[in-house]
């Protein structure tokens, strides 16, 4: 697949710039209009080449690296077709998500449509902002989503001093002042149209290099308190340290778009893209930030291009299921942080630190025993939360997966052999992003072939088991002593689950633990949660409810029965035995060696 180029620019005043004439006769096109003052997209889709007496249109449930069904069928309204002629065409809805247009003939259709419950902002009556998220905003012609697309992004009256952001290649363009500013875009299918989000408005923009390619940071939010160098100096050395891991940068451009949250509370969440991230923050730029910064970035390698085999192209109907989801997330955790070490983002202690803290967070979850890496992975759909299915979160387990592979690799060929070069072997097998992807069980060989051994039982016993993993083992075979503290420490507890709602507009509350936090605060099974200290980003409350320290109050504003309640809130807590790492003074020469070379990659 080919990679769209990111690209920013100012727009002049009263200036067309919209797709070239042959280029929007050969392509579906897309012309996008943001109404910021009633929160809508209005929409109009050129299909050209019609053959079929039907026209099937489709709108996804659910948008590739969030692993949650939605609904966004529910904010397409309004939808109509003609011919080139503007002849009405009938158009039937035999399900929620497609759409069927007689086209009787007709070699070109029009379909307009609206998209409503968008992210726009507007104050006093001028336009700010709007957001695009793709798969939430173009429908895709049934049958031909390997085709070319060009889009044309029309900015509103009164915002003069709109910029965009895009990872899409700007195309060539013709001057007009009879319509509203537009520009002209263009991606090679429709996925990687639908995965290119856009930023509109009077965004914050900080511009670097790193790794030989032009990079941008953009802020949308408040920003006056954020430390945009520190912010820059994050972005780049996650940036110079996995490209020189991979030995490329897959990419033209690269975007990083940060929403900013005022406080110094509520970010953390992220959403990785071909040629950008978006990443929610607070004002506080710290270790978490970069983590999260670096997870996102090396997304670009792992998922993106070397994916299990059904994740591209996407089934946007029905969510593909893959049981190496742990190996996608999880591993990019563990690689995300540790190449933040090599790059010297962390100290061997802090690193260390952050390891143990994940080895406390799984060694303190019941699910462990009661649901493997695969299964968290398998059945994500089926939780609808993008984190994992049984309580288990792939993340923390596939993080610690990638741990044990990689010290067992390094320990059973003296340091010749690690990870680090199954993950690269799996990137040239996905054809750096332009074959298929890995099949179900390729993880598992490419691993016995790098180390030279058969390590089938050991992968099985990590991923598909419920086996308590080996840490201690695997951390001594670099002289790490792994040590539980037997003084527990009081952690953050909701007492309740919670779910994104099929709008991805709210929390929907799901179990709450008698007595427990949510319980005593009033809230019930089937509340929708709105806000979180008048937060409403789904990622920011998200973060809020499970970094709050105990104690700590929040306010949580729900809606139930139609109405609208604000709830005083205090965090409970919940007894967690931590976990330290610490080094053996006793280790070999052998193995002190193998744990520099696995904390600095030389």
């Amino acid at each position: 697949m080919r990679l769209a180029r990111p690209f920013l620019l100012q727009l002049p005043l009263l200036c067309v710039l919209s797709a070239s004439p042959a280029l929007a006769q050969n392509v579906i096109t897309y012309r996008v209009e943001p109404k910021t003052a009633d929160k809508t997209y209005q929409i109009r889709m050129d299909i050209p080449h019609v053959k079929e007496l039907t026209v099937r249109v489709q709108i996804p449930v659910w948008s590739p690296g969030a692993y949650i069904s939605g609904n966004y069928a529910t904010n397409i309204v309004g939808i109509a077709a003609e011919d080139g002629d503007h002849k009405p065409l009938k158009i039937y809805h035999p399900d929620q998500n497609t759409w069927e247009i007689g086209a009787n003939g007709a070699s070109l259709i029009h379909v307009q449509y609206t998209v409503k419950n968008v992210d726009a902002q507007e104050t006093d009556g001028v336009p700010k902002r709007a957001h695009i998220t793709g798969p939430r905003t173009y429908l895709y012609v049934v049958g031909r989503k390997a085709e070319p697309v060009a889009l044309s992004l029309a900015t509103p009256a009164g915002a003069k001093t709109w910029k965009i952001a895009t990872s899409l290649d700007p195309t060539e363009s013709a001057s007009s002042a009879s319509e509203p500013t537009v520009r002209g875009f263009a991606a090679p299918t429709y996925d990687v149209l639908a995965d290119a989000p856009v930023e509109m408005g009077d965004f914050v923009e900080e511009k670097f290099e790193a790794g030989g390619k032009p990079h941008s940071a953009i802020l949308y939010g408040p920003s006056s308190d954020i430390d945009r160098a520190k912010l820059v100096n994050y972005c780049k050395k996650v940036a110079e340290t996995e490209t020189a891991f991979f030995g490329d940068a897959p990419y033209h451009r690269y975007i990083f778009m940060f929403r900013t949250n005022a406080g110094r509370t509520g970010g953390g969440g992220g959403l990785e893209h071909l040629g950008s991230t978006e990443i929610t923050m607070s004002s506080l730029v710290e270790d978490r930030l970069r983590s999260v910064i670096a997870h996102e970035y090396f997304h670009l390698w792992n998922v993106k291009r070397i994916r299990p085999f059904v994740l591209g192209p996407f089934d946007y109907v029905d969510p593909p299921r893959t049981a190496n989801l742990w190996w996608s997330e999880g591993v990019t955790s563990y690689y995300g942080d540790l190449l933040s070490r090599r790059g010297g983002l962390n100290t061997d202690a802090e690193y260390l630190k952050h390891l143990a803290d994940t080895i406390g967070l799984l060694q303190n979850n019941p699910a462990r025993l009661r649901v493997s890496g695969d299964q968290s992975s398998l059945h994500v759909f089926d939780a609808n939360n993008s984190q994992g299915y049984g309580g288990l979160s792939y993340y923390t387990k596939g993080e610690l997966i990638g741990l044990c592979l990689d010290l067992k690799i390094r320990e059973l060929t003296k340091g010749a052999h690690s990870l680090d070069e199954v993950i690269r072997a799996l990137y040239v097998q996905c054809g750096k992003g332009n074959g298929p992807g890995f099949q179900e069980d390729d993880i598992k060989k490419t691993v016995n072939r790098i180390s030279g051994h058969d390590l089938s039982e050991f992968y099985d016993m990590l991923a598909r088991s419920t086996e308590e993993m080996p840490f201690t083992e695997c951390l001594a075979s670099v002289g790490l002593n792994l040590v539980r503290v037997e003084t527990p420490v009081a952690a953050p507890d909701s007492g309740m689950t919670t779910q994104p709602d099929r709008q991805f507009q709210t929390l929907s509350v799901g179990e709450l633990t008698a007595e427990g936090a949510a319980a005593k605060a009033g809230l019930k099974p089937g509340d929708r949660i709105v806000a979180v200290n008048d937060q409403t980003d789904l990622r920011g409350m998200g973060q809020l409810l499970r970094s709050t320290g105990p104690g700590k109050p929040l306010t949580i504003t729900v809606l139930r029965d139609g109405a609208r309640t604000d709830l005083a809130f205090t965090m409970g807590s919940i007894n967690r035995y931590p976990y330290q790492i610490t080094p053996d003074s006793s280790a070999s020469p052998e193995k002190q060696r193998l744990r520099r070379q696995w904390l600095t990659g030389k």
